[in-house]
């Protein structure tokens, strides 16, 4: 694993617990709450099914907002053909004619920010970019090839690194970044970035925040060290809209030798919660004793993740794996002891999402999940 891979890999581990239980209680059982106003099983289903139909709505208003219904429009992009893709890759090859290739210094990772600096405009008659003295990087550019000016404005007016040492070579680190992309004078994009790490042996994140628009949404992550082994997660997804999924987490490590990190031997806990309006899921992974295990079963993995469903502060369901026909699946477990499998609402979840995005990408779709 590369060094600078490891790094914002502790922010990510939690992402595969969210939706994971144990069996610590008989199978089937669900402590209850006894809430003021408590609900059927069957209001608790069509309350899940009803979130994830709401998902679908905030993917589907991504794909109509402002960045991407650009991009669409760039490449022309039409059931899963680009009809402006050789446009498109002319002016690419031209910019980096005379920008140069965007890379890391695959040594160190380093980002040379200052030697791509200057003001790009694309001339639509030579079909090539100018290059005027700046300090950062803009670039102009027609939204498409009939637009008779350059409409596109990307903006990269800051960045910022660090020098670190990882098992005792250099590494750089962005510390600071900015970016915005524009089209008709409107934001469709926006980066801003902004870390601290620690010195000595290993650069462990004191802290990461970001916050990016992705017209019409906005998505911040943040990692907070608590303490050398112990960090806090937390993310917004499709913010604004009427949308909004956050994601808090709480991820301890074993020890702090970070240039000789190995999950299965380092994980320690991983505390996660998964919101997305009234809908919680709470989640636990006792990882420590999960990769004790050799040839760990699923009874093993329900012994060490618990995680349970919520509608605002009523519990209402768990979520524990089940072995079916040789592999692993999820089944969640309601308040009555009745039980299903959990494809009953990922199922048309994908089903929705792929008829959302085959207008634009053919039928490639049903072979990317």
């Amino acid at each position: 694993m590369k060094l600078y891979i490891k790094i914002p890999c502790l922010s990510f581990i939690i992402l595969g617990s969210l939706f994971i239980n144990s069996c610590n209680k008989p199978e089937g059982s669900v402590e209850k709450n006894n809430p003021s106003n408590p609900t059927t099983v069957a209001e608790d289903k069509a309350f899940i099914t009803n979130i994830t139909n709401n998902t679908n709505l905030c993917i589907k208003a991504a794909r109509d907002g402002n960045l991407s219904q650009s991009i669409i429009q760039f490449l022309n992009l039409s059931n899963g053909t680009a009809g402006n893709q050789n446009w498109a890759d002319s002016m690419q090859t031209e910019l980096e004619n005379v920008m140069g290739f965007l890379e890391l210094d695959p040594n160190n990772s380093k980002f040379n920010y200052p030697a791509y600096w200057g003001t790009y405009n694309w001339n639509r008659v030579t079909k090539k970019f100018s290059k005027t003295a700046a300090v950062g990087i803009y670039v102009n550019f027609p939204s498409t090839p009939a637009q008779l000016t350059n409409n596109v404005a990307l903006k990269f007016p800051e960045y910022t690194d660090g020098l670190y040492q990882a098992n005792a070579k250099n590494i750089y680190l962005p510390k600071t970044a900015k970016a915005t992309m524009t089209k008709d004078n409107v934001v469709i994009a926006d980066l801003n970035f902004l870390a601290n790490y620690s010195n000595g042996s290993f650069p462990i994140p004191l802290n990461i925040a970001y916050t990016i628009i992705l017209a019409p949404h906005t998505y911040t992550f943040n990692v907070q060290e608590i303490t050398t082994t112990q960090f806090k997660f937390s993310s917004t997804i499709f913010s604004g809209g009427g949308c909004g999924i956050t994601i808090n987490a709480t991820i301890s490590f074993i020890n702090d030798d970070y240039n000789n990190f190995v999950l299965e031997n380092d994980l320690k806990t991983v505390d996660a919660n998964y919101q997305s309006g009234d809908f919680i899921v709470k989640s636990v992974w006792d990882a420590k004793t999960y990769f004790l295990f050799n040839n760990p079963t699923t009874l093993n993995l329900n012994s060490t993740l618990s995680s349970n469903v919520y509608n605002k502060t009523d519990k209402i369901a768990e979520l524990k794996f089940q072995d079916v026909a040789g592999s692993r699946e999820m089944f969640i477990f309601y308040k009555d002891g009745t039980s299903e499998n959990t494809s009953v609402y990922y199922d048309p979840f994908t089903t929705n999402l792929k008829n959302l995005l085959r207008p634009i990408f053919g039928n490639d779709v049903d072979t990317w999940f």
